[in-house]
């Protein structure tokens, strides 16, 4: 959470944590999505259920926060786009060691095409 407030503080917008929990939501998302295909190797699959569950657990958090301080409620779709894009890289770095299957590079395609849609609109 600190790292998320640091990191938006030195925009010129203003921390939103709305956008943050969004961000949170959608990586997390990405990477258990991504656990499905290598269920098989427990190593790779625990780590992206364990990392995607906790960035779920933090969006939801600052989602309830946002909501109990009466932030801005506006989810910047920019921000979303590059997390969605960055989880798609990640999730490629840890599979690389499982099969170079089309099922397991279904999730990391589909997630990076979803990312640039949503960062042309």
């Amino acid at each position: 959470m600190a790292i998320a407030y640091f990191s938006l503080r030195e925009r010129q917008e203003d921390f939103n944590l709305f956008t943050a929990g969004a961000v949170f939501i959608a990586f997390g998302l990405v990477l258990i999505l991504g656990s499905v295909p290598v269920m098989n190797n427990f190593d790779e699959s625990s780590v992206l259920q364990f990392i995607g569950g906790i960035l779920i657990v933090l969006g939801i958090i600052s989602l309830i926060v946002g909501f109990v301080t009466k932030a801005a409620r506006t989810v910047s779709l920019r921000d979303v786009a590059i997390a969605i894009e960055v989880a798609a890289v990640c999730l490629l770095y840890l599979t690389h060691n499982s099969s170079l299957s089309f099922m397991n590079l279904v999730v990391p395609e589909l997630a990076a095409i979803v990312g640039l849609v949503l960062f042309i609109v």
